[in-house]
């Protein structure tokens, strides 16, 4: 594989904007029309994936429900870490993915600061409402933040150099 030349800081975080941000509206976006729309019903798409309603007050697949603001506080230390990897980063790749990554982590904390019915901050349940039934009830933004971390890893397995393969 050719290496890529290293992005210049200004291109940096334009092609990280780029990403974050319409992830981040897409995902706000969709959550407020399953909000407004699947609050008393729910769209069936195909066998075993619907359009579902629900609130997640804790993490994956709903468990730590009595954890969200310790959650929240985590999902904030990994977004200042991500912000802080990616001023140094200068592969073009890596800035794309991490970008992608930061916008569904932004896009659930988003949840998790507005959507506290009047209580302390970070207390907010995130809304998911793709329902995979044998898999998880997602939304967008988890949907990028979980494919971007496994194209991340992947690739950065694959691009190690110096490694080789044996049949």
């Amino acid at each position: 594989m050719v290496p890529r030349p290293p992005v210049a800081r200004i291109r940096r975080w334009r092609i990280a904007f780029a990403v974050m941000i319409p992830v981040v509206i897409l995902d706000q976006v969709t959550k407020a029309w399953a909000v407004t729309s699947l609050d008393d019903r729910s769209i069936d798409l195909a066998p075993s994936l619907s359009l579902r309603l629900t609130y997640n007050s804790g993490f994956s697949f709903g468990t730590g429900s009595t954890l969200g603001p310790v959650v929240g506080v985590a999902v904030t230390v990994i977004i200042v870490f991500i912000v802080m990897r990616l001023a140094r980063e200068h592969h073009p790749r890596r800035v794309f993915l991490m970008a992608a990554i930061l916008g569904g982590a932004v896009g659930n904390l988003i949840d998790r600061l507005f959507r506290t019915d009047g209580g302390w901050p970070l207390t907010g349940e995130v809304v998911d409402f793709v329902d995979v039934s044998w898999y998880a009830v997602f939304n967008v933004a988890d949907a990028v933040l979980v494919c971007a971390v496994i194209v991340f890893i992947v690739t950065e397995i694959l691009d190690q150099p110096g490694q080789t393969t044996h049949a």
